[in-house]
């Protein structure tokens, strides 16, 4: 399983907080780590011991692995204009 980058867990740890309306210093607080903490690792500078990522998981209500990137879904693909659905075109 790939590891994150310094930079990739920031942008997640990002997300994650301002999807739930919190502040850098709400999350410091929740998660009971130092605003600077919190600053550091957004900003991708530096990244929290696996202490720091149960509290964050914990504060956030997600699990250790809802840092990870979300999947990204398979576009869709359309059958062709004209094609019944559920069967190939046929060559005409």
């Amino acid at each position: 399983m790939p590891t994150l980058s310094k930079q990739q867990f920031g942008a997640r740890l990002q997300e994650l907080r301002l999807s739930r309306g919190l502040s850098q210093a709400d999350l410091a607080q929740k998660a009971g780590v130092a605003l600077w903490s919190v600053r550091s690792w957004e900003a991708g500078k530096n990244e929290p011991g696996w202490g720091g990522v149960v509290a964050l998981a914990d504060a956030l209500g997600v699990s250790t692995e809802g840092f990870r990137e979300p999947k990204k879904q398979a576009p869709r693909r359309r059958p062709p204009e004209g094609a019944a659905e559920g069967r190939a075109p046929c060559d005409a």
